[in-house]
């Protein structure tokens, strides 16, 4: 695979690349960190990179089909801004680490999961699935008021804000627009999509009205189909793999008792029908059929249920004020540099994505022929918001020369100090063989020590042999041999003048009379 090289580097002079969340067919998924975001702007962002290297080479066709369906999803989120529907904030082209041209644009980031991983071990209580729910409704039905078909809903395009609160629909990569744009092609996933979206995976009888030519337009129905498919996923805890390209007409024996199910089951079958002509034809006739189905059997009626006030009137169907969307981004084949732009001056030329830490090298050359990160952040379309200008990247201050040198002499001056007070802390106190039993006593020749008392010096080691001199008290001797408890000794100083003075300074004591310095 052929995969992206965008970690630990910075992206058109703003993104900081910060981790990889996954990769799909064609596409990956990056979280970065905005260095140009408005003040009332997000930090944290998501960048979508197409890639069209992923799973192999691919020929001409396919690559114009990735390339305009990457530019239909980022046409497509901006025409359905809404609260529930994930936001783009930006796009562009670039080439990453290894010299690969891509496009990418730019979304929010939303931390809390999706519906699929919030499910997929516990299945949701009917109050939080439905709580989702009519929030998918929200977004789903302002969609398609917009012209929109998303054709790929299900619990991993669901995601969740932090704290799993607000629902966001995602990946708009196959959205349609307009029920009548053309003959339908074969998308979305398996056991989520509409049969209508895999003409090949359907069987049954013949039936011979099939046998005249007939194009089969596109209807919210479809997503409606998805949405239903997508309940049963939040409901049981698990994927409608056995009612792939078929209704759903059962649940798991773990909810089948429940009080909600057979009423939400037969909104359901309803909603999954192969025709799509006996499907509920608008989200919110899917809605209102939903939140009768999960009534409790017995409750108070409120006044506005008396006058037959339908669910769906409470949809957020209409867009809270939002921000702006960024200018509309106008892709090409992703073509190596030199030949996508070669003899064309008006041309934009894609951005390099360089390591983070080589843009302040760049930023403190003064003769650096690359363009610094505020001129990046400035020739960037999208770098405003709500009319209030992005903040820039500060520029980073070019270190004094004399500084390293500086830092040089005190590391060197450091050592040396550390080395020296080494060397006499060793040569003075420490000898790690002293302590050794039996070894230590052939360290102690050469050393001085003080005579605690008068002490006989004998010619040998040995008390029964004649006295050949005196060491008075206190009196300075070095040591020049040692044999077992006795030590070798030269007086160096005696304690108090001698008696005898032919006696000898040289002899043998018993080593307790001497105290070592």
């Amino acid at each position: 695979m052929g995969e992206l090289k965008l970690q630990q580097s910075r992206l058109d002079g703003r993104y900081d690349v910060l981790e990889c969340l996954g990769r799909g067919s064609y596409a990956e998924i990056y979280v970065a960190k905005d260095n140009a975001a408005a003040e009332d702007g997000p930090i944290t962002v998501v960048i979508k990179a197409l890639n069209i290297l992923l799973q192999e080479t691919p020929d001409a066709e396919l690559e114009r089909t990735l390339v305009t369906n990457f530019q239909n999803e980022a046409v497509a989120l901006d025409r359905v801004r809404h609260p529930n529907i994930i936001s783009r904030l930006g796009h562009g082209t670039a080439i990453d680490l290894a010299g690969t041209t891509f496009h990418y644009i730019v979304l929010e980031y939303l931390p809390g999961g999706d519906l699929a991983a919030l499910s997929r071990h516990h299945p949701l209580q009917i109050e939080k699935a439905v709580f989702y729910l009519e929030q998918v409704c929200s977004g789903l039905a302002h969609a398609h008021a917009c012209g929109v078909i998303h054709r790929d809903i299900k619990p991993q395009n669901l995601l969740l804000t932090a704290d799993r609160q607000l629902l966001k629909i995602a990946d708009f990569g196959v959205a349609r627009f307009e029920a009548n744009e053309g003959a339908i092609t074969r998308v979305g996933t398996n056991i989520y999509s509409a049969p209508e979206h895999n003409p090949l995976g359907q069987t049954g009888p013949l039936d011979p009205s099939s046998l005249s030519p007939r194009v089969e337009q596109l209807t919210p129905a479809a997503d409606i189909y998805s949405l239903a498919k997508t309940t049963y996923s939040l409901l049981a805890g698990e994927a409608p793999r056995r009612f792939a390209h078929r209704p759903i007409t059962e649940f798991p024996e773990s909810i089948g008792e429940q009080y909600w199910s057979r009423s939400v089951l037969r909104v359901l079958e309803k909603a999954t029908q192969d025709c799509a002509a006996d499907r509920h034809q608008t989200v919110a006739a899917f809605w209102d059929d939903l939140s009768d189905a999960v009534m409790p059997p017995t409750r108070p009626l409120r006044l506005d249920e008396a006058v037959n006030r339908k669910p769906s009137s409470e949809l957020n169907v209409e867009p809270e004020d939002l921000t702006q969307a960024p200018p509309r981004p106008r892709f090409d084949v992703a073509r190596p540099p030199e030949i996508a732009y070669a003899g064309t001056a008006t041309a934009r030329r894609p951005k390099i994505v360089v390591p983070v830490n080589m843009l302040e090298q760049a930023a403190a050359s003064p003769t650096a022929e690359r363009q610094s990160a505020r001129d990046i952040v400035r020739a960037f379309p999208d770098r405003s918001r709500n009319g209030k200008p992005a903040r820039s990247l500060q520029r980073a201050k070019p270190a004094p020369r004399s500084r390293p040198f500086l830092v040089a002499v005190l590391l060197i001056l450091s050592f040396a100090g550390m080395l020296l007070a080494t060397h006499r802390y060793v040569t003075s106190n420490w000898n790690p063989i002293v302590s050794i039993p039996t070894v230590g006593d052939y360290f102690v020749v050469g050393r001085e020590g003080v005579t605690t008392a008068d002490v006989n010096l004998r010619g040998d080691p040995s008390a029964v042999n004649p006295v050949i001199g005196l060491a008075e008290f206190g009196s300075r001797v070095k040591v020049l041999s040692v044999d077992t408890n006795w030590y070798e000794v030269q007086v160096v100083k005696h304690g108090r003048p001698k008696n005898d003075p032919f006696a000898a300074d040289r002899g043998w004591m018993n080593k307790k009379f001497v105290k070592l310095d």
